[in-house]
């Protein structure tokens, strides 16, 4: 029988995407194994699910989730609800229930939309309600810890950010050609800000015509916006990559020159900017969300107004003019990773919020 502490992780599916299922994912894989008896515990339906499996799952959560209490027995439960209303209330049962039997539990918010929950200086009743039956919170950013001070005792809150293994990115980078290679990784729709992209290409092109565009991720608009560029005579130069798996991301940032993040949500803390940093690219986002915490103007990138692609144009030209402020950015961004958010710091953070946090026996 092992003698480590137990922590059960609470968390989506591990096959998703998005930011929750990589966080679970990095815990479950992390240094924590050295030092705790990890579990892990499956909430919420995959992408194929049909609506009965999603209503069915939902119903059977309580009881699947009682039986897995009973079975390890955890000192600390760690909860990683996203920020729909059905995660939020599916989270407040298993707390109870945590409550009922004594368990301590550690609630993570992930995103950065807990400001869009306070309606007139007030928070819906489920959120106060989490807030109250968790032994600990944590956030990711003071942007998201701010507004929670007038709910929660500030010593119950604690600033955690995510985290990256910067040892499997080389700071190095591999493109030494004419041509210059700009990196767009996220979800292919309106929100992430990718129609600004692509309106601020041919102003790109047309200044520097050796540069090219790739768009790794899936979305509503692919398809779309892949025959927009084909029709306009942009297909030689824009490429639509698809969903990319870990090796070719790894390899895809070491040829990049510039890495774009121009979301038009309220960002927490994506994982997206924290590998590009790892990867020591220069970074153009918006300033939403936490965004203007990691990126500094001028210092690791450069902030751009929303839904502006001429600026957006204006600074891609910018920087790819400057190849020594490019390279000086790219240099700071890789320290800050591996001084800042390399997974060997903030795992260390999560084991003392474990320690401090308080045990069941």
């Amino acid at each position: 029988m092992s003698t480590l502490k137990r922590i059960l992780i609470v968390g989506p599916i591990l096959s998703r995407r998005g930011g929750v299922a990589h966080h679970v994912r990095t815990l479950l894989n992390s240094p924590l194994k050295q030092n705790y008896e990890i579990h892990y515990f499956r909430v919420g339906s995959d992408y194929h699910d049909n609506h009965l499996k999603i209503i069915s799952r939902f119903i059977s959560t309580p009881f699947r989730f009682i039986k897995k209490l009973w079975t390890i027995k955890p000192q600390i439960v760690h909860f990683n609800p996203s920020f729909d209303l059905k995660s939020l209330l599916r989270e407040l049962i298993m707390l109870v229930l945590c409550k009922r039997f004594g368990y301590s539990t550690i609630v993570q918010f992930h995103g950065g939309n807990i400001s869009s929950l306070i309606k007139k200086d007030q928070l819906p009743f489920y959120i106060k309600l989490i807030l109250k039956y968790s032994s600990r919170c944590v956030v990711l950013t003071e942007t998201q810890k701010n507004p929670l001070l007038n709910f929660v005792p500030e010593d119950n809150i604690v600033i955690i950010p995510n985290m990256v293994d910067t040892s499997i990115f080389n700071g190095k980078k591999l493109n030494k050609g004419s041509e210059f290679v700009i990196l767009f990784m996220s979800r292919i729709d309106k929100t992430k800000g990718v129609y600004s992209v692509i309106e601020a290409i041919p102003h790109v092109i047309k200044k520097i015509s050796r540069t090219h565009f790739l768009f790794a991720g899936e979305g509503p608009d692919k398809a779309k916006l892949e025959q927009l560029c084909n029709v306009n005579g942009l297909s030689k130069q824009v490429k639509f990559l698809g969903h990319i798996n870990e090796m070719y991301k790894i390899n895809l940032l070491a040829k990049g020159d510039l890495f774009l993040f121009p979301s038009q949500l309220c960002e927490g803390m994506p994982y997206a900017l924290l590998e590009a940093m790892a990867a020591g690219l220069p970074i153009i986002a918006t300033p939403v969300g936490a965004i203007p915490e990691i990126i500094k103007q001028g210092e690791n990138g450069f902030l751009v107004p929303l839904e502006h692609p001429e600026i957006l144009a204006e600074t891609i030209i910018k920087l790819l003019k400057n190849k020594r402020l490019r390279a000086k950015i790219g240099k700071f961004n890789r320290y800050t990773a591996k001084t800042k958010y390399d997974i060997k710091i903030v795992i260390e953070t999560f084991s003392q919020l474990y320690e401090s946090t308080g045990y069941r026996n």
